[in-house]
């Protein structure tokens, strides 16, 4: 069966990489949930997508800026830019709340700062945090960046890793049987964007076992059924509801 992820706590039904989002996802039959960590420069990991805060949030500015009085202050929007009540959530807040699920799977991504450069001491800080909560054997670590991934397999060789894939990065790498090849040592999981999965069906599976392969990110019901139908591992979803309901209408009408 088809493993479901909210992308971003299910940021299109609840503001995203939020708290809220966060409990109210528990609820729903997913496989797995989504997030991204960024490190402030007091030292906090925060869980929010963006390198700047003003998409998403009531500041602008840069993450890494933030001291925890104003992690705190700045307020969420949603995807509509309705402010929501829920402030930036520490790495740690929402390892709490995702703890009421131990069967639900969390997929970490370790993201870079404002100059696309990566963290320094992100990875380290991470991995010292869910090896102290002893829940490594339910997180993926993930990152489009090989030193990322590769740093990962460094200082966490036990905590499985996924590295994902666009048509930009297939051209960075040198073609899909390069990036492939160089990868599968490296990582459990490849999550390919969905238009380069399309065009590239077949040459992708072919290169990389299905079971290890996943398709990002699906909001369209009628895009969702077809993939549904695909040897894929998971697909991942801004809304996840909808992907639920794809899964019980195919194994209905198998019944």
């Amino acid at each position: 069966m088809k493993k479901i992820m909210a992308h971003r706590g299910a940021r299109n039904l609840w503001a995203e990489n939020s708290l809220t989002g966060f409990r109210n996802v528990l609820a729903l039959e997913i496989d797995s949930v989504e997030f991204d960590l960024h490190l402030s420069d007091a030292g906090q990991i925060l869980v929010i997508h963006d390198a700047s805060l003003d998409r998403t949030t009531t500041g602008s500015g840069n993450v890494r800026a933030l001291d925890d009085a104003g992690r705190r202050a700045v307020r969420l929007k949603n995807e509509q830019g309705t402010v929501t009540s829920d402030h930036i959530p520490t790495f740690e807040e929402v390892l709490d709340v995702l703890a009421t699920r131990p069967d639900v799977h969390l997929y970490i991504e370790l993201k870079s700062d404002a100059d696309g450069k990566p963290y320094e001491g992100l990875v380290e800080k991470a991995v010292e945090i869910i090896r102290a909560r002893n829940i490594g054997d339910h997180v993926v670590l993930h990152s489009f960046d090989r030193s990322v991934v590769e740093r990962c397999a460094e200082v966490a060789p036990e905590i499985d890793r996924l590295i994902s894939l666009n048509a930009q990065w297939v051209e960075r790498n040198g073609g899909l049987e390069n990036f492939f090849r160089s990868v599968e040592p490296l990582v459990r999981y490849v999550g390919v964007h969905h238009e380069l999965f399309e065009a590239e069906f077949d040459r992708i599976t072919s290169l990389f076992p299905d079971d290890r392969l996943g398709v990002w990110t699906l909001n369209d019901r009628a895009l969702i059924d077809r993939w549904m139908e695909r040897d894929v591992a998971y697909i991942t979803s801004d809304s996840p509801d909808l992907v639920i309901a794809s899964r019980l209408a195919l194994a209905e009408a198998a019944a």
